[in-house]
């Protein structure tokens, strides 16, 4: 395999101990955890988004 076949594995090797690391936050509870990411997702875009993504202006908060 090549180069990019390694990066690859890198890259995955590293998500897969991310995802290990949030399971282990939480017992072991995948609902526990997809929850939490989705909390921290809609609380990102709430910060961040404005106009057609949440259906109002700046002016409107």
């Amino acid at each position: 395999m090549g180069q990019a076949a390694k990066t690859v594995h890198d890259e995955q090797r590293t998500l897969d101990e991310r995802v290990d690391s949030l399971l282990a936050a939480h017992n072991g509870d995948a609902l526990a955890v997809i929850e939490t990411l989705l909390m921290a997702a809609d609380s990102r875009a709430e910060r961040m988004s404005y106009g057609f993504v949440r259906g109002r202006l700046p002016d409107q908060q």
